[in-house]
C-alpha cells in the first residue's frame, strides 16, 4: 500500500499580529490543522508551532533537513519577518499562507524566482463574509491537494515498449544523441516517475501465455458494449484483446500505472496478417484509471497520469492540428477513453485502424480501433509536460461538433477526433513540431489554474499557447 502524502507544516505566528484588541472571533492553529485533517484524506501533517514550541528558523530547517524521510511538501502559515523567507526556499513544493489582517511581508518575486512556492490567504478572524472565508479555505485545500497529486506521480511507474531505437520517434523528427537517457533521467529527476523499458520479446512471450478463451470473452464484451462493428472482423477484435492481456500481464509484473507502446504485432513475424493495435486495450485500461498510450510517449504518459491524479478523469492522446479559420484545435487518434468524465460512458464504434495497410478490405491485419463519440459543449484542456526542458505547454477551449465544420469527417485521418473551439490563431503561433512535438494530451476539464500552480511547485515554465 502506498504511503500517505507527508506535509511539513510550520506556524510562524499565532495567526493575528495586528494592532488593537484581540479579535472577538478567532481560528486557532489547532483548529486549522483539525479542519485540514478532515478535508485532506490521505495526507499527514507534521506540525511545528514556532511560538508555542519556542523554535527558531534554524532549528526548524535543521529538523526538516534531517527527517528520516523527506516530506512531499511544506506548508507555512504566516510570514511577516525576513528571517522566515528561508522556510519557503527549501526546494520542496511549498505553500505559504498569510493570515488576513496580519502584517504580510511576502516576497512574491523571490518566491517565484527561487522557490517552488504557491501563496494563498485565510481569514482567521472571521472578518469577511462566510462565503468568501470558505472560498479562501477551499483554495488552500485545493493547493494542498496539488502536492498530493505530485506525490502520486512520484510513486508512478511507466512501462515503455517499442521495437524502435528511440522513444517518441513520431512526436519529434530530430532526436538528439542520448535522447532516451535524457528522457528517462528527466522523468525521474523532475517528476519522480520511474520509466521501465520492456523489450518486444518480453511482450511476445507474455502473449504466448494468454488463455484464448479469456481473449475471446473480452472481445465479445467490447463488441457488445459498442454501438456496432464496422470495416473489421471479430477475429481482429480478439487480436486486440490478446494485445491488451499481454500488456496487462506486464503491467502487473512491473506494478505500472501506465503503459506506452509502439507495438503493431503479436509476434515478431512482421506479416501484415499478424498486425494489430493497442487502441481497444488502451480504452479498456482507462476505464480503471490505468493510462494506456499508443506510439510510445513516456512524457505524455506522465501528463495523462498527472491529469488523472488532478481530476479523476482519463485523457485522450492525439496528434494536434490547428484550423485558425474555424478557430479550433483538433486532437485526433484511433481511440480515446469512453469515460471522458471519469464515471460516464459515451457511445463508440469498433472500426478498422486508420494505419492498417489493408484498411477497408476486411482482410486479416485490418486491425480494430475505437471511434468514440466524445461530448460537445464541455471545457477541455490540451497540454503536455516536457520534463527535459522543464516546461508545460497548454491551451483550453470548449468541445464542438466537427461534423458541422467538415465534410466526410469520420473518414478523414484518424478514427476519433476531439474538436475544441479555442484561440486557434494564437495557438498556431506556438505550433512548431521540432520544438514542441506533434502530440498532446486532452482532458475534459479546464485545469489551466491547476497546471499553472503545478508549474510553480515543480519549478517548470508554463507556456499558455492561447495567450
Amino acid at each position: 500500500m502506498k504511503e500517505n502524502t507527508r506535509i511539513y507544516t510550520v506556524f510562524v505566528s499565532s495567526g493575528y499580529g495586528g494592532a488593537g484588541g484581540f479579535p472577538e472571533s478567532f481560528i486557532s492553529n489547532e483548529e486549522i490543522i483539525n479542519k485540514l485533517k478532515k478535508e485532506c484524506k490521505g495526507i499527514d501533517f507534521i506540525v511545528r508551532d514556532m511560538l508555542k514550541e519556542k523554535l527558531d528558523v534554524g532549528s526548524v530547517l535543521n529538523e526538516l533537513e534531517n527527517l528520516p524521510e523527506e516530506p512531499d511538501g511544506v506548508l507555512i502559515f504566516g510570514t511577516y519577518k525576513r528571517e522566515h523567507y528561508s522556510l519557503a526556499l527549501t526546494g520542496l513544493p511549498t505553500i505559504v499562507v498569510y493570515n488576513l489582517f496580519e502584517f504580510m511581508h511576502l516576497p512574491y518575486e523571490l518566491y517565484y524566482q527561487k522557490g517552488k512556492v504557491l501563496t494563498t490567504c485565510i481569514d482567521r478572524i472571521n472578518t469577511t463574509s462566510p462565503s468568501v472565508s470558505e472560498a479562501m479555505f477551499k483554495d488552500l485545500i485545493e493547493k494542498i491537494k496539488l502536492i498530493q497529486a505530485l506525490k502520486k506521480l512520484k510513486e508512478s511507474k511507466i512501462i515503455s515498449i517499442t521495437p524502435h531505437k528511440y522513444m517518441c520517434i513520431v512526436d519529434y523528427k530530430n532526436l538528439p544523441p542520448g535522447y532516451n537517457e535524457k528522457l528517462i533521467n528527466s522523468l525521474k529527476s523532475s517528476l519522480g516517475v520511474e520509466l521501465i523499458r520492456v523489450k518486444p520479446e518480453e511482450f511476445y512471450e507474455s502473449v504466448k501465455m494468454i488463455d484464448i478463451k479469456e481473449a475471446e470473452k473480452i472481445a465479445k464484451m467490447w463488441i457488445s458494449e459498442a454501438k456496432g462493428i464496422e470495416d473489421t472482423t471479430e477475429e481482429e477484435v480478439i487480436k486486440s484483446a490478446k494485445m491488451y492481456l499481454g500488456f496487462k500481464m506486464l503491467k502487473e509484473k512491473y506494478n505500472a500505472s501506465a503503459i506506452t507502446s509502439h507495438m503493431r504485432y503479436l509476434t515478431d513475424s512482421g506479416r501484415v496478417e499478424d498486425m494489430t493495435w493497442p487502441s481497444l486495450g488502451n480504452t479498456e485500461f482507462q476505464k480503471y484509471g490505468i493510462q494506456g498510450l499508443c506510439q510510445d510517449y513516456p512524457h505524455l504518459a506522465a501528463t495523462h497520469l498527472l491529469g488523472y491524479y488532478l481530476t479523476g478523469k482519463p485523457s485522450m492522446l492525439g496528434d494536434i492540428m490547428i484550423d485558425p479559420f474555424n478557430n479550433v484545435s483538433i486532437v485526433l487518434h484511433c481511440g480515446a477513453p469512453i469515460n471522458p468524465n471519469g464515471n460516464d460512458k459515451v457511445p463508440y464504434t469498433i472500426i478498422s485502424h486508420a494505419e492498417s495497410p489493408v484498411r477497408g478490405t476486411m482482410k486479416p491485419g485490418s486491425g480494430a480501433s475505437s471511434m468514440v463519440e466524445l461530448p460537445i459543449g464541455e471545457p477541455v484542456t490540451i497540454w503536455k509536460i516536457d520534463p527535459i526542458k522543464k516546461r508545460i505547454i497548454l491551451h483550453t477551449g470548449i468541445s464542438v461538433d466537427g461534423h458541422k465544420l467538415y465534410k466526410n469527417f469520420d473518414n478523414i485521418m484518424c478514427r476519433t477526433k476531439l474538436v475544441v473551439k479555442t484561440e486557434a490563431k494564437k495557438v498556431q503561433k506556438h505550433f512548431y513540431m521540432d520544438e514542441y512535438g506533434l502530440h498532446r494530451s486532452a482532458i475534459y476539464s479546464d485545469i489551466r489554474e491547476k497546471i499553472e500552480n503545478i508549474g510553480n511547485l515543480l519549478g517548470f515554465e508554463v507556456i499558455e499557447e492561447d495567450k
